[in-house]
């Protein structure tokens, strides 16, 4: 009976070594985010003329992924890659070991908000592992990119909406500001005050642009009558993203079919 007991403990500690619910990202797929604001860094020049892609909601559509990512590769006026969350289903690191390893393949610097998917079961442990920070900012060519995880109620936790009012503050500074987020603030994972908190953000820090994922479809409009563009990507079910081109003081949407 002894030896029963033994075995079945010895067992399951294999078992919770090799769970899918684990968070022992390898040490190579680590603080993904700072290496690559250094390659951000590095790109930086004097013209205020540059293009971003924008992708999201991978989840498990992984040959899309590449198709995406193979096409991003060949456009050389495209800098860098913003990812808009949802890169798992479950949350699981199996999840997030595959979509880093196509990730692999890009041959452009790239950053990543956290989707709500992605906060399941450990995957907000995972994320803050392999990737970093939920929430930060990066300079580039004169703008302002500011990240922010809004995910309500997978992550339990309010957005930190006085996080956000702080990095907009200094606005002034830059010539356009554009916030990044998984879920767009009309999402009813929201309350009336949390989407009213946000949008009166975005409008009084003079945002162009606020930038999501989520609802799986696209849109592009001004819904709040305050000047401020919201635009939503579409999921990657079908091969498609969105090209941002940056000017002087303004900007252009471009939605690639593939």
């Amino acid at each position: 009976m002894l030896f029963g007991i033994l075995m079945i403990f010895t067992t399951c500690e294999n078992i919770f070594n090799f769970s899918a619910y684990m968070a022992n990202v390898k040490e190579e797929d680590k603080n993904t985010t700072a290496k690559n604001l250094q390659l951000i860094e590095d790109l930086q020049s004097e013209s205020k003329d540059f293009k971003f892609a924008f992708v999201t909601d991978t989840h498990f559509f992984y040959d899309n992924l590449k198709t995406v990512l193979d096409d991003i590769n060949k456009k050389e006026d495209v800098l860098f890659v913003i990812f808009g969350g949802d890169y798992s289903a479950q949350g699981l690191l199996k999840e997030y070991e595959i979509f880093y390893d196509i990730l692999k393949t890009l041959k452009k610097p790239f950053v990543t908000v956290i989707g709500n998917h992605d906060y399941n079961s450990n995957g907000g442990i995972i994320y803050k592992e392999m990737f970093g920070a939920f929430n930060y900012s990066f300079k580039f060519n004169d703008n302002k990119f500011v990240l922010f995880d809004n995910v309500v109620w997978e992550s339990n936790k309010i957005p930190d909406f006085d996080w956000l009012s702080s990095e907009l503050s200094n606005n002034a500074l830059f010539s356009q500001v554009f916030v990044i987020a998984h879920i767009p603030p009309s999402d009813n994972q929201f309350t009336d005050a949390m989407e009213q908190n946000y949008t009166s953000l975005m409008s009084e820090n003079n945002v162009p642009l606020s930038i999501h994922g989520h609802t799986h479809g696209y849109s592009y409009e001004k819904p709040y009558g305050d000047g401020v563009n919201y635009l939503t990507v579409p999921s990657l079910k079908k091969p498609k993203y969105c090209i941002i081109h940056v000017k002087d003081n303004s900007f252009e949407i471009e939605l690639i079919k593939l």
